[in-house]
């Protein structure tokens, strides 16, 4: 099906690619029983309903119905080709493919030559800091701040110069034309005069998407210059709003720690992890958005948020916060004192009195909104008194953890002198709203896991429920096909399982032996590849009977009528576009035939 790469190359790079950790890379799992379970990257949900199992390489969202192996994962996840994805797990496990494979892309050329434009442009910035004698400003610019030089090759980091006509030569000699650059923002056009770097005399902070790939520079000016921070124009492979600086060298860490740390600047970034501070990320120049919060879900539970001590960061920390307790993240914020940036913090103090003073001290959730909205009312009157403390109690009552809400129940009663019951009467008050509310809008909602449970709860035919758990045990148990072929041949009543089965027996008699991510691959509609995940899923009884077995085969074949079943067979060839697939039909065909002439 994919001649440019041998079916042995392919298993090799899928046998060297566990799918655990491969899906670990994007979602945070946790095992249960014999497989791990976590967010579903492919829809909405607060519920983990996304399986991966170890054993039989396959992963399955029982919400929205996805699955697949791990090259399938790649491929939904990333958007890549088949070939894509092959070449991206070749990569990761250090296996070389074939000279003569086809090195295809799902990118457009135009997407091919914005990522060569900031490849070379990285490289180019780069060498400009270090080595010439305009870069010297960005350098000294980055040693006053603290980097070493490990750091910021590590970076990457860079220097554009003044003189805008050393980058575009620089670029035209490698192929980019000038309306080219000005349309993706790296030269801004001049009504009487050439085109200049929009970066021009500013240090540069090359951006990377989630695969490592430059697709992005943050600028900022060294020399009083206007604007002081500047990011790259938006494009096809950059959308502020769905990267996180820092976020491809870090998200192991953060999987790892299950905790990762929220910074307003990349050199609050850079300088915390130099000082080993590795779960590290920065929004890019604006609010934390909707998307990069679910990204962040889907990796860890904990959330920490390190934005400047200002009235600006305040608020900016105030609408993250929010944002992230309603997607079901724990939420810390954590304060530099003495209003200090935190990279200016461990510069001075260094990064383990930052993770001891700063990180570990971080006020939760809830202790942040009562001190932040206690700005809001004027304490000594009693009327905003009430009105601050019903506001605080309403919110207190949105907690899920009881013990959590008692400890700070009993705060509010001992500092305002009130009560505990009647704090407690008012929570629950509001908790009991809360819930109608929710109640109500689960009534109404039409979401893909509400249809998909509602179309599982069908009565299904017991032929269907038969040839389902009859190919979740050949699945299980290989000894079983040549007993099913035997028997039952393809006569299996649902086309998806004909499909199934006939892929099946072809793939057993090529290896002796079945590995559900081989088959999944053999299968080129996605639909098949949902059901064989599915099925492989179902839970089975492990000690399995032949008289079970057997009953199986009985009720399919109750179902499966001979002359009905060859006009399926003649109809399935004629629509058959595999030949080998075709001619063994029609082997089966005229098998058939033979046996009904006989009878």
């Amino acid at each position: 099906m994919f001649p440019e790469i041998p079916e042995d190359v392919i298993r090799n790079v899928r046998e060297a690619n566990d799918i655990v950790d491969v899906v670990e890379e994007y979602v945070q799992l946790k095992k249960q029983g014999r497989s791990y379970k976590g967010l579903c990257p492919f829809h909405e949900e607060k519920t983990p309903s996304f399986s991966v199992t170890k054993e039989k390489q396959i992963f399955h969202c029982f919400g929205c119905g996805k699955g697949g192996n791990v090259i399938t994962f790649l491929m939904e996840i990333e958007s890549f080709s088949f070939i894509e994805a092959v070449q991206h797990l070749a990569n990761r496990a250090g296996i070389s493919l074939p000279e003569t494979t086809v090195r295809k892309s799902s990118l457009s050329k135009e997407a091919n030559q914005i990522l060569e434009a900031f490849d070379w442009l990285t490289k180019y910035y780069h060498h400009l800091l270090k080595y010439s004698e305009e870069g010297k400003k960005g350098l000294e610019y980055f040693v006053d701040r603290g980097l070493t030089e490990e750091t910021i090759n590590r970076f990457q980091l860079g220097f554009s110069p003044y003189n805008s006509k050393f980058t575009i030569n620089f670029l035209e000699k490698k192929g980019f034309h000038e309306q080219f650059l000005i349309k993706y923002g790296f030269l801004s056009p001049r009504e009487n005069s050439s085109p200049v770097d929009v970066f021009r005399g500013r240090v540069i902070f090359p951006i990377k998407n989630h695969l490592g790939k430059v697709v992005a520079f943050g600028g900022r000016a060294v020399q009083g210059e206007e604007p002081k921070y500047l990011n790259s124009i938006e494009h096809d492979l950059f959308q502020k709003g769905n990267l996180l600086f820092n976020f491809f060298e870090a998200k192991n860490h953060i999987r790892k720690q299950n905790e990762v740390i929220i910074f307003e600047g990349y050199m609050d970034v850079i300088s915390a992890f130099q000082a080993g501070i590795k779960n590290v990320v920065a929004t890019l120049g604006t609010s934390l958005t909707t998307n990069q919060a679910k990204l962040l879900n889907r990796y860890v539970d904990t959330v920490i948020l390190c934005y400047d001590a200002d009235e600006a960061g305040e608020q900016a920390s105030f609408h993250a916060a929010n944002l992230l307790q309603k997607i079901g993240c724990d939420v810390k914020i954590a304060q530099v004192k003495d209003g200090m940036d935190p990279d200016e913090y461990i510069l001075k103090f260094g990064g383990e009195q930052f993770k001891e003073q700063v990180i570990a001290t971080s006020d939760t959730y809830f202790k942040f909104f009562m001190k932040y909205k206690r700005k809001e009312f004027n304490l000594s009157i009693d009327s905003e008194k009430i009105a601050y403390i019903e506001t605080i109690v309403e919110k207190l009552s949105e907690i899920e953890s009881p013990i959590e809400r008692e400890y700070y129940i009993k705060d509010i009663a001992s500092e305002f002198q009130l009560s505990s019951d009647i704090i407690h009467h008012d929570v629950e008050k509001h908790r009991k709203r809360n819930q109608k509310l929710m109640d109500k809008s689960s009534h109404n909602s039409n979401t893909i896991t509400k249809v998909t449970n509602h179309h599982r709860s069908e009565v299904l035919p017991a032929y269907y429920n038969a040839e389902r758990l009859l190919l979740a045990h050949m699945f299980k148990h290989d000894h079983l096909i040549e007993k099913v072929q035997h028997k039952l041949q393809g006569r299996f009543n649902v086309e998806e399982h004909q499909v199934i089965v006939t892929h099946l027996y072809a793939l057993y008699e090529e290896s002796n032996e079945i590995h559900l991510s081989e088959l999944i691959d053999k299968l080129a509609d996605p639909n098949l590849k949902k059901i064989v995940t599915e099925i492989a899923m179902t839970p089975i009884n492990e000690d399995i009977s032949d008289q079970e077995i057997n009953d199986y085969i009985e009720i399919i074949e109750r179902e499966a009528n001979d002359y009905t079943y060859l006009r399926k067979l003649k109809e399935k060839q004629k629509n058959e576009k595999n030949p080998i697939l075709a001619a063994k039909i029609g082997l089966e065909i005229i098998e058939l035939e033979k046996q009904l002439k006989n009878i």
